[in-house]
């Protein structure tokens, strides 16, 4: 599915009220979404911002809505590159040995 499609559902959204929010016309949002037309820089930028989203994420890019990472996140990475090599090692292992266990499709609790 096309990811513009995809966030305007996601908001419960029709092609008219995406449409209003970029100033253009339902059949412009539905060629977009068709990938008919392409998109202008001005554009991506705008649906980032109604979305919410990174550019990348927009266009299929990343599967990262956003590239911001939490205070969680931030403080992982932190820890993991002030880490000796052992330690980084065990980290790579649990990653592994956890991506292996998790059902294919599955989403993690956590997250």
């Amino acid at each position: 599915m096309n990811r513009i499609k995809e966030l305007r559902t996601s908001n419960g959204w029709r092609q008219q009220d995406l449409a209003a929010r970029l100033n253009t016309n339902q059949q412009t949002v539905g060629r977009y979404e068709t990938g008919t037309r392409g998109l202008d820089v001005e554009t991506i930028l705008k649906l980032c911002e109604i979305f919410g989203c990174s550019a990348d994420y927009l266009l299929g890019r990343s599967d990262l809505p956003s590239p911001e990472l939490s205070d969680e996140e931030r403080e992982l990475v932190a820890a993991f590159r002030q880490a000796d090599g052992d330690a980084k090692d065990m980290v790579r292992l649990a990653l592994k040995r956890w991506k292996a266990a998790k059902p294919t499709g599955s989403k993690d609790a956590a997250s």
